[in-house]
């Protein structure tokens, strides 16, 4: 067993979980964005991808490599079940559940605090890029494309970071909290300060 290659598999899945939460997020914000010209549709399907595709692959990808560089095995795994609801949540409700699948991790004698390290890397990792994305949205002028993308950006990488690290099933947040309550309070508060503001702030996008 290879624990520093990449198999076909997990690369079809990779892209099968990209398009399918990406077009959720569509969904969402599709339909309450007044669709007036070719440029706001093509900002509505086009832009969440290009951000999913950043936000969601490299949350997956950091766990896989963060987990390798503790020597375990680690692939990403769709599933197909809770990405079709996923969909259809965002279709029903404009929001988005992100399950769309998890990087699978297999090794022995795994510790708490090395699984709560690979746990949190992705939610870390979304945050981060909330960040670069940041400065567009505050200093970009109002009803810009380049705003838009600011605040695509922030919106859903935060939302991706505060869902992953709900401390329930087998999301992210679970396994951080299983390694300390001061480590989980220290990572997970930013995030969930960030997605009360997008909660209320979700239907108010431009």
């Amino acid at each position: 067993m290879s624990y520093g290659t990449t198999s076909s598999r997990e690369i079809f899945d990779l892209l099968i979980a990209w398009l399918g939460v990406s077009f959720a997020f569509s969904l969402a914000f599709g339909l309450h964005v007044s669709l007036t010209s070719v440029l706001d549709a093509l900002i509505t399907v086009l832009v969440p991808f290009v951000i999913v595709g950043s936000g969601f692959v490299l949350h997956e990808l950091l766990h896989k490599f963060t987990a390798q560089h503790f020597g375990f095995w680690s692939e990403f795994r769709a599933n197909y079940v809770t990405l079709a609801l996923s969909i259809l949540f965002a279709a029903l409700t404009r929001i988005v559940f992100a399950a769309p699948g998890a990087t699978m991790i297999y090794g022995s004698n795994i510790t708490k605090r090395q699984n709560g390290i690979i746990s949190a890397a992705g939610p870390l990792l979304n945050l981060a890029l909330a960040g670069l994305y940041l400065p567009l949205w505050i200093f970009g002028t109002p009803g810009t494309p380049l705003r838009s993308v600011g605040l695509y950006g922030v919106e859903i990488n935060v939302w991706l970071s505060a869902f992953n690290l709900l401390p329930i099933g087998v999301l992210d947040g679970r396994k951080v909290l299983d390694w300390g309550i001061a480590q989980y309070l220290v990572i997970a508060v930013v995030p969930f300060i960030g997605a009360v503001y997008v909660f209320f702030g979700f239907f108010n996008l431009f």
